[in-house]
């Protein structure tokens, strides 16, 4: 009797406490499990509880009596596994033991603590190498359309001897010193990770992972949390998560493989967050010389893949598209269990608006509110039917949006052209016009598009579509090259105006953008911009109103600048931004004299007293 069928076990409704355990398929017949009978290990607990609460005895009693004879056989695992929860160590020959399908695990993504679930443990011995441990994770994760379960590797080595539970690279939530504490918090988090599916204008700070690399970088402003858009602008395939109902994750017949396929695409599934696991590191090689406990065998080769679960895909870049990727938002978020949560990813992916960086963004610093700035347009500083007008034609696009072309789309959008002498207000009427509306501002530069028309029109395709699904008014700053007149003599510029015309004149949504010279632009721009607003240069009174506003936002506690350092200052023919980084330098400065603003500042090189502007 050192096997035994499963079926043996089926008076006491044994599937209950085996059903989900890796490699085994409770609808086979002829499973056999040999020493040290891992399954039964681990679920050596729920099959006792079982047996002994039936009520039919005669149903449950040859299930007793297995489970009387195997007691014995047994006794070296259990007693095992009991030593190690004891004690804290465990050895390497019995990892297996603490890692049972299903059971919460503790590990790190980019060093952020998150709990996983086991979903599968492996030993590999490569003939010519030391042996390891393969524990492959599942956690839940949210791929733009949908939540679902990805995957992610651990990797132990070989070591001699007793290791601490806690220091390995993934162990047992009920080993933690707190685990009732952590449940609490991690679920908390999971709450958070729910309440952001979807898109989310947020402020952050702390870290952030870019796309494609794996080192952690500071992020500290407005971040847009938003995977569908993640996947769609960078052309990144967008994982196929296993469903969160196991009922859906068996195959149709349309979706049959080989096993070898099969193979290869759970492979293919595996995320990147198996990159920062203690896969390499030297402290978790050693030699140690047993025999790994066997697995079930099956003694059934005829069972179609297609009734097997559906391989799990994790976030990885390789992943193949799924066929629900299209151009539309989820609306419909079904709400997510305790356990769910439990599960979460505690990174989300989104793009930092400031570097204009997409990457991975921690849930505990992702999350506060946006704090709009309600005096920006109050600091506008324009004459006031010049500063209300881009805000009223603002407000009425956002109220009235049916105005179009013959053609279906064509002339919807609004473009709004500032042209004038640099620092006379022409970005920070945009940013002030956004923070009004209370929408982001995507925000380029010529140079961020490029000078190579494919690839100016794939930059900007991607900012329209962005400004689209967002609902953000876009911003292209310096944008000279794309408005001057085209010649006959420079074709490849005529390409960039042509590319730019053509985008713009399909957009939708509301554009600024700014020049410094506006005598040389294409005729064929002055009939598709909606607004000009000049700009001059700014007048004693404006570099006044310019100098209070800077001073006044330096947070300084004192100031010694009386009104008549003011007029004095105000004098010299300055630029907003010239004004600017001159009440930066005296707030530094200001430090090391008790955070005091003192008076008489020195004319700048080059700057000139000036009566009027």
């Amino acid at each position: 009797m050192a096997n035994c069928f499963v079926h043996y076990l089926e008076p006491c409704h044994e599937g209950s406490a085996l059903a989900g355990y890796q490699d085994l398929d409770l609808e086979l017949e002829n499973w056999t499990f040999s020493p040290p009978f891992m399954p039964i290990v681990h679920r050596w607990e729920e099959i006792r509880s079982l047996c002994e609460g039936g009520d039919d005895k005669p149903a449950t009693e040859p299930a007793t009596q297995l489970m009387d004879f195997l007691r014995p056989i047994l006794a070296p695992q259990v007693d095992s596994l009991a030593n190690t929860r004891k004690t804290g160590n465990v050895r390497f020959e019995d990892l297996w033991q603490i890692f049972a399908p299903h059971e919460f695990v503790v590990t790190s993504f980019y060093d952020v603590e998150a709990v996983c679930r086991v979903a599968k443990y492996e030993l590999t011995e490569p003939p010519m190498d030391s042996p390891y441990w393969t524990v492959t994770l599942e956690y839940l994760d949210w791929n733009g359309h949908r939540c679902g379960y990805a995957k992610t590797k651990v990797v132990i080595p070989c070591f001699a001897g007793n290791r601490q539970v806690l220091s390995l690279p993934a162990y047992p939530l009920s080993f933690h010193s707190d685990a009732t504490g952590m449940r609490k918090r991690i679920r908390e988090r999971g709450r958070v990770f729910e309440s952001l599916r979807g898109y989310h204008l947020r402020a952050c700070s702390g870290t952030k992972v870019l796309l494609g690399r794996p080192e952690a970088r500071p992020v500290g402003g407005r971040v847009i949390i938003d995977a569908f858009a993640y996947y769609l602008t960078n052309d990144i395939v967008k994982p196929d998560l296993a469903p969160l109902d196991p009922v859906e994750s068996k195959t149709t017949d349309d979706t049959k493989v080989t096993e070898k396929e099969g193979e290869k695409d759970e492979e293919e599934g595996y995320d990147d967050y198996c990159e920062q696991d203690y896969c390499g590191q030297d402290d978790y090689y050693g030699e140690d010389d047993w025999s790994p406990p066997p697995k079930a065998n099956k003694t059934n080769k005829t069972k179609d893949i297609s009734k097997k679960d559906a391989p799990v895909k994790g976030n990885a870049e390789m992943t193949a598209k799924t066929s629900d990727f299209s151009l539309k938002s989820p609306d419909n978020l079904e709400a997510l269990t305790d356990d769910q949560c439990l599960l979460a990813n505690p990174w989300v992916k989104g793009l930092d608006l400031k570097t204009k960086e997409w990457g991975k963004l921690p849930l505990v610093h992702s999350a506060s509110p946006i704090s709009w700035n309600d005096e920006a347009f109050s600091n506008l500083v324009l004459p006031r039917s010049e500063k209300q007008l881009p805000w009223e034609f603002v407000e009425n696009k956002a109220l009235t949006n049916n105005f179009d072309d013959f053609i279906q789309d064509k002339g919807r959008g609004l473009i709004i052209l500032m042209f004038g002498p640099p620092g006379v207000g022409k970005t920070y009427t945009a940013e002030a016009v956004a923070e009004q509306a209370r929408v982001p501002l995507y925000a380029m530069s010529a140079g961020e598009l490029g000078t190579v028309p494919s690839d100016v029109e794939t930059a900007l395709s991607r900012a329209l579509t962005l400004c689209g699904l967002w609902n953000a008014m876009l911003l292209l700053d310096e944008a000279d090259v794309f408005l001057s007149a085209r010649t006959d003599s420079d074709l490849t510029r005529n390409e960039l105006v042509a590319v730019f015309l053509t985008k713009l004149e399909y957009y939708t949504g509301i554009c600024f953008l700014t020049t410094n010279r506006v005598t040389s632009i294409d005729p064929a721009f002055e009939s598709r911009v909606d607004l000009f607003l000049p700009y001059k240069d700014l007048t004693v009174a404006a570099r006044r109103k310019v100098w209070e506003n800077f001073i006044n936002r330096t947070g300084c506690d004192r100031s010694d600048i009386s009104s008549e350092n003011l007029d004095e200052i105000s004098k010299i023919s300055l630029n907003g931004r010239e004004i600017k980084n001159l009440i930066k330098s005296a707030h530094l400065l200001s430090l090391k004299n008790g955070g005091i603003l003192k008076g008489g500042a020195a004319v700048p090189a080059g700057a000139e007293p000036h009566d009027g502007a």
